[in-house]
């Protein structure tokens, strides 16, 4: 893999308001995500009851995943959630071959830094595609993080 320059934009939560809920909002976010741009990544950071501390923001990278590491970094540490929304192609369909290890990967990234990664959601104009959903086992809870 060759070397990038990742720039990563954002917001931080005042404090001042309430917080948004990731765990009811992801799917706004989702398809609210265009608003940054179009062939973006956004992670939406969180404590473990879901409420957001920050979004950072930056070009998709090739693969998308690499940009996830610099997000974190710049506005993601001491969090404990994240919900990544890409902007990438969705087809309409069952999931693609890749996307269990791709999820895998991005958690094993945001892990590293003491995250955990709810949910990678590709986004399109008119499709969104849930990896968490589309790897969950039944019964499980799709706001999965660990409770310390």
């Amino acid at each position: 893999m060759e070397d990038q320059y990742v720039v990563v934009d954002g917001l931080v939560h005042s404090g001042w308001d309430d917080s948004v809920d990731l765990r009811t909002e992801a799917w706004s976010l989702a398809l609210d995500q265009r608003a940054f741009g179009p062939r973006r990544l956004l992670v939406a950071f969180a404590d473990a009851d879901g409420d957001m501390l920050s979004l950072a923001h930056t070009e998709r990278t090739d693969p998308p995943e690499l940009a996830l590491e610099p997000c974190i970094r710049h506005l993601g540490l001491g969090a404990v959630a994240a919900v990544a929304f890409c902007d990438e192609p969705v087809v309409d369909g069952p999931p693609p071959p890749d996307l269990s290890d791709r999820f895998a990967t991005a958690r094993a990234i945001a892990a590293d830094w003491g995250v955990h990664l709810v949910d990678w959601i590709a986004c399109d104009d008119e499709l969104l595609r849930s990896s968490r959903l589309a790897t969950l086992d039944l019964g499980d809870d799709w706001w999965d993080v660990p409770r310390s």
